[in-house]
């Protein structure tokens, strides 16, 4: 967990056993704080957040490697998640299909609680104001599920099944929802449920594409109106 080198391998068998792989990644942490100091906006409408979003996501050498390993993937989700400390919270319910991973970025001095097997039950989850879904503690007590808290001094990034429970105890992650599969039109029917992303007026969307330099990796964006 201490070292930035990712072994496919590991964080495949990882995310099927305890539904989330983390290491600690500085490069990570810097990124961030470059962009908080400059005022930047994560947002992918922004040139800075696309810019970001690309750089430490989509070809990350860490992640992508990951999301290859995929027949097709595809990211309908990305936004920065405000710090909740003593709120458990999933992306998606537990028990469904493992087909959408999450990506946490996690800044210098985060600390995160991820609870291994979470993803495997379903948990009386609600609705959130955030619009994760809540998980109760009293939940994962009962099912004897225990949280693991990971500190990432000087930053890093956890890969997960978007089903798994999680508290944000310090920080705020920068996060991406990616629809991964074998199947690529099970993975455009799930994206149909997802609203688009919106990307920079100033991109061109095949200039995106190409960008991105893999038929497999793309994402789920509309360009705004120019006018």
């Amino acid at each position: 967990m201490m070292s930035t080198a990712i072994s496919v391998k590991d964080v495949r068998e990882a995310l099927t056993e305890d539904g989330f792989y983390c290491i600690q990644d500085p490069r990570v942490g810097l990124g961030i704080s470059e962009m908080e100091q400059n005022g930047s906006q994560f947002s992918p409408s922004s040139e800075a957040g696309w810019e970001f979003c690309k750089r430490y996501v989509l070809k990350y050498a860490n992640i992508r490697t990951t999301l290859e390993s995929y027949k097709w993937c595809r990211l309908g989700y990305y936004r920065r998640i405000a710090e909740d400390q003593g709120h458990i919270f999933q992306l998606r319910k537990g028990g469904e299909k493992p087909d959408i991973l999450l990506v946490h970025l996690w800044s210098k001095g985060s600390r995160a609680v991820y609870f291994p097997g979470s993803h495997l039950i379903p948990l009386k989850s609600v609705r959130a104001a955030n619009r994760m879904w809540e998980v109760p503690e009293a939940a994962l007590e009962r099912a004897g599920i225990k949280g693991r808290e990971i500190p990432f001094k000087n930053g890093g990034l956890a890969i997960l099944d978007a089903r798994l429970a999680f508290e944000m105890r310090h920080g705020s992650p920068v996060t991406g929802g990616l629809v991964v599969g074998d199947e690529l039109t099970a993975v455009e029917d799930e994206l149909k449920k997802w609203p688009k992303l919106v990307v920079p007026k100033l991109q061109d969307p095949d200039r995106m594409v190409d960008e991105l330099e893999s038929e497999r990796i793309n994402i789920h964006f509309a360009v705004p109106d120019k006018n």
